[in-house]
């Protein structure tokens, strides 16, 4: 599902990248991610590449893709060692980018609507000396949805700097494949610095 979108959205990527009202823009998304659980992951960074349509000078129709670096969790310990998660997530983002535009340089903006993701979860496990390590890895995929709120700067008339407070939730992660005690919400909350770059 999730490969059968991306190639649908650089499909839509190529027929409008060169249409005079867009803007594509891409970011680093520093972000803790929250299990809602007794998890401690450490900062990680979001790569975003999104694409953004205008259909009114104020209202685009924005989509994107998302990949992280393998974000780690605190070290644990248990009855035979030392355990560690980490997560990995990457996916398609499709919504709405209202703006406002306060200054001849500067406007502020919000993002907000739908993502298909795919996570992956990984468990080491590092034992006493003499014992073998042992490592667990694991994939699901699912929907949610996303948030962010914006202030653009524009260098010219291409170009802009952007600062971001971003949400994006992850819904009832595993749910295919555990019983309902063990499915979880996943929350990437942080802020993100990009480029922009007007055609």
């Amino acid at each position: 599902m999730l490969k059968i979108t991306i190639i649908l959205i650089f499909i839509f990527f190529s027929n409008f990248i060169y249409a005079n009202n867009t803007l594509l823009d891409g970011n680093f998304f520093y972000t803790i991610p929250d299990a809602s659980s007794t998890d401690d992951f450490h900062t990680g960074k979001i790569v975003t590449l999104n694409y953004n349509y205008y259909y009114l000078p104020w209202l685009a129709l924005t989509s994107g893709l998302f990949i992280s670096e393998e974000i780690f969790d605190e070290v644990k310990r248990d009855i035979v060692g030392t355990y560690q998660a980490s997560i990995e997530t990457q996916g398609f983002t499709l919504g709405l980018r209202p703006e406002y535009k306060f200054s001849k340089r500067n406007k502020a903006y919000m993002r907000a609507g739908f993502l298909l993701y795919k996570t992956k979860l990984k468990v080491a496990e590092y034992f006493e000396p003499g014992l073998t390590t042992g490592e667990s890895r694991q994939s699901t995929d699912g929907n949610g949805y996303f948030l962010t709120l914006g202030w653009a700067h524009s260098f010219s008339e291409k170009v802009s700097f952007q600062l971001e407070l971003n949400t994006q939730k992850q819904l009832a992660l595993f749910s295919d494949m555990t019983n309902a005690a063990n499915v979880f919400d996943l929350d990437y909350t942080g802020f993100s610095i990009g480029i922009g770059y007007a055609f």
